[in-house]
C-alpha cells in the first residue's frame, strides 16, 4: 500500500511541478550544471528572457543528466543568476521526445500545435568544444524568437548545437 501512495506522490508530483503552461510557445533549455558551455550561456539566457518571455513565450531551463541533483540546479542558479525557472527533469521525458543530446541545447515547441518548431543551438559561438569564436555570427535562438514575436509563421529547423552530452539514467 505505501508504494501505491508513494507512486501517486511521484506521478502528482510532476503533473503539478511544471505549473501549467498556457503559453503559445514555450522554449527548453537542456542544460548541464557541470557544463562549461552551459555556464557561458547563463548571462544569455537571461538577456533573451528578458527581451522576448511575454504571454505567448515561456522559457524553461531543464537538467536531464543522470549527475544532475536539485542543489547542483539550485547552486548553478544561484551562482549565475539565472532568471528562468530551472527543473530537473529526473526522467528525461521532453529529452528524450525531442531528441536532444546535448547541454546546451534548445527546443522551441508549439503547444497549440504540439509540434517542434526549432532544435538546436542557442548561437554559433563556439566552434566546437573549447573553441569559441570571437565574434558571433549567427543567433539562431534571437532570430526565431523575434519572428516569433512578431506574429511570422516559422517552419521547423534545427542546427548542431555543441557542448557536452547528455548521461541518461
Amino acid at each position: 500500500m505505501k508504494y501505491l501512495v508513494l507512486l501517486f506522490v511521484l506521478f502528482c508530483g510532476v503533473a503539478f511541478a511544471g505549473d501549467a503552461d498556457t503559453s503559445r510557445y514555450t522554449v527548453y533549455y537542456f542544460l548541464g550544471e557541470d557544463c562549461r558551455i552551459c555556464e557561458y550561456y547563463a548571462p544569455e539566457i537571461n538577456r533573451l528572457d528578458s527581451l522576448y518571455s511575454d504571454e505567448d513565450i515561456r522559457f524553461v531551463g531543464l537538467f536531464p543528466s543522470r549527475y544532475s541533483t536539485e542543489k547542483g540546479i539550485t547552486d548553478f542558479k544561484k551562482k549565475y543568476n539565472v532568471t528562468i525557472p530551472l527543473k530537473l527533469e529526473y526522467f528525461a521525458t521532453k529529452t528524450k521526445e525531442f531528441g536532444v543530446t546535448i547541454t546546451p541545447e534548445v527546443v522551441i515547441y508549439d503547444n497549440v500545435q504540439k509540434k517542434m518548431l526549432y532544435r538546436g543551438r542557442i548561437d554559433d559561438s563556439y566552434v566546437r568544444v573549447g573553441k569559441r569564436r570571437r565574434i558571433i555570427q549567427n543567433r539562431d535562438l534571437e532570430s526565431l524568437l523575434s519572428r516569433l514575436q512578431d506574429g511570422d509563421e516559422v517552419d521547423y529547423s534545427e542546427s548542431a548545437a555543441i557542448g557536452c552530452y547528455v548521461t541518461f539514467r
